[in-house]
């Protein structure tokens, strides 16, 4: 009997054990539960209209139809135009002085001072540009003041490349001085002065003046790049993305002192782009695009599409030109630009927002403490975002689902766990 009741007691426990395992798997089954549809562990954004501009970013190179020009033999020139100036078929363009025998250094020491002077007198031609106004002279006599100390200082101290730039500042002062109070002889004798110490330089050299002159019109620089050989235009005729690829490999040609600059002949010129063929495929030939040239200070110049170029391994370039030589007369060849490609405008939806349920691209928003689904219609990417259509263009593009597209200020969830349409958040 004893055994028995104690079989009896054993059941009872193993019976209670049961009993409350179950509770412990009932409790939490609900606790999760709870967490699912009641937790407010949810991030929200507002919808809001942006106007996102979208860029495309490549690298390229400069294309010009130029020539390098040299004196007959080495020596130093004095040069009779600016830079970029247009030069007319037969124009006196710089006069030559031979050094033949001379060192390297002692004909740059010379030129230097030369173009020293030169730029001195450009300088004072210019500087009549300041208004004969109140402010004009104010803008002069604050000048006048703060340079003169200046270059004091600078002479005191030993730092004479300090006193020369502060020194031209008094210098451009006076004459805009003597041009507003109508003194004009103070600019024409500083400039006088400069213009015979010039010349009593080039008497110095022993040789006179041999003149170059143009035998047709073109545009004159100062500079040569070493280039003008290799990104000329007549290279672009048949050219093949690898054979842009080879040019892009080339090596500057170097040039003696007989060389004084280039002649480009003619206002059009290029920049050839490499790109895969999936962002050929984004430009259509003939249109202008804005393009931001990074290298020369993020300057923006309109050109147009001239060729889209892809051969069958998928490489390809693009070939813009333009007609504002004064915007890359001196580009470095070498250039890394973003294309303007248009903008677009929209809500803004982070990347992590973005779901797709049954099919349907959309975010979740909050609407009291329920969660809803919208959908979306993306127009456009950017760095961490989407921008997708306004709830009345998204509308108007009909549709047969009869989800809800995303509105203005509806609240987006940016982070949640477990998020599905008609979810309670507490």
């Amino acid at each position: 009997m004893r055994k028995a009741k104690g079989a009896r007691v054993y059941k009872q426990s193993v019976v209670n054990v049961v009993i409350l395992l179950v509770i412990f798997a009932l409790f939490a089954y609900f606790a999760v539960q709870f967490a699912q549809n009641f937790s407010s562990a949810v991030s929200t954004q507002r919808a809001q209209n942006v106007t996102d501009t979208e860029f495309v970013y490549l690298n390229g190179y400069v294309f010009r139809n130029e020539s390098v020009v040299s004196m007959a033999a080495e020596g130093v020139c004095d040069y009779l135009v600016d830079d970029g100036e247009r030069v007319g078929v037969h124009q006196n363009y710089a006069a030559f002085y031979s050094m033949e025998g001379q060192s390297r250094d002692k004909i740059s020491e010379i030129q230097s001072k030369i173009d020293d002077l030169s730029g001195r007198i450009e300088r004072l031609k210019s500087g009549a540009s300041v208004s004969g106004t109140v402010s004009g002279m104010a803008h002069v006599n604050h000048t006048l003041s703060t340079s003169y100390y200046s270059y004091v200082d600078s002479v005191l101290k030993g730092d004479f490349i300090s006193a020369d730039g502060h020194g031209e500042l008094v210098l451009g002062a006076l004459v805009n001085y003597s041009v507003i109070t109508g003194r004009d002889g103070v600019a024409e004798s500083i400039t006088s002065s400069l213009k015979k110490e010039k010349q009593d330089l080039l008497d110095g050299i022993g040789a006179s003046g041999e003149p170059l002159v143009s035998e047709e019109g073109f545009y004159f620089f100062r500079s040569a790049d070493g280039y003008e050989d290799v990104f000329n235009t007549a290279a672009l005729d048949g050219l093949t993305p690898e054979g842009l690829e080879e040019l892009a490999k080339s090596k500057a040609g170097k040039y003696g002192a007989e060389v004084i600059g280039r002649s480009v002949h003619s206002t059009k010129w290029y920049v050839a782009l490499p790109a895969d063929e999936a962002t050929c495929l984004l430009f259509s030939l003939g249109t202008s695009y804005e393009i931001t040239f990074s290298g020369e200070g993020n300057k923006i110049i309109p050109m147009t599409l001239e060729n889209i170029c892809m051969d069958e391994n998928g490489d390809g370039y693009l070939l813009f030109s333009s007609r504002d030589l004064s915007a890359a007369g001196n580009f470095d060849r070498d250039q890394s630009v973003k294309i303007k490609m248009g903008t677009v405008s929209g809500y803004k939806v982070p990347s992590g927002a973005l779901t797709t349920v049954n099919g349907e691209r959309g975010v979740y928003i909050l609407v009291g403490n329920v969660v809803n689904f919208r959908r979306v219609a993306v127009i456009g990417e950017g760095h961490g975002y989407y921008v997708v259509a306004t709830y009345e263009d998204a509308q108007s593009e009909g549709s047969v689902s009869n989800t809800p597209y995303l509105n203005i200020n509806d609240l987006i969830i940016t982070s949640g766990n477990d998020l599905y349409d008609g979810k309670l958040i507490d």
